[in-house]
C-alpha cells in the first residue's frame, strides 16, 4: 500500500532527518571520534558476552548474530566447511547471505 507524502510531512521528515545527523555530528565530528565510538560499542558487546563471528559453531547449528550497519540481532548459521562456507540469516521468514561480525548463543 503506497500513502501519498504531502509537502508537510516531507518537511517533517527532513528536519527530524537533519537534527538526527546534526546530532551524530556533534557526538562524532571527525573519523577519529566515530572509530572510538565504534571501538567502544564492540569491547561493550564483547563485555555482554558476544564474540567475534570467526569462532561460531560452524556445525549448522543456529547462533544470534549482528551485522554491521544493522541494529538487528538475527538468527543465523555456518553452512559449509571452514574457512569455505557461508554464513546465513534467517530473517521475517526469509534467508539471506550474510557477513556478520559478532555471534553469540542463543
Amino acid at each position: 500500500m503506497t500513502i501519498p507524502l504531502d509537502n508537510a510531512t516531507a518537511e517533517l521528515l527532513l528536519a527530524v532527518a537533519k537534527r538526527q545527523q546534526e546530532e551524530r555530528a556533534r557526538k562524532m565530528p571527525c573519523e577519529k571520534d566515530a572509530i572510538r565510538q565504534l571501538f567502544e560499542a564492540h569491547q561493550r558487546l564483547e563485555e555482554l558476552g558476544w564474540k567475534n563471528i570467526i569462532y561460531c559453531p560452524k556445525d549448522g547449528s543456529m547462533f544470534q548474530a549482528i551485522e554491521a550497519g544493522s541494529t538487528g540481532i538475527f538468527e543465523c548459521n555456518y553452512d559449509g566447511k571452514w574457512p569455505n562456507g557461508s554464513w546465513w540469516i534467517y530473517s521475517d521468514g526469509d534467508v539471506s547471505p550474510s557477513y556478520p561480525i559478532l555471534f553469540k548463543k542463543a
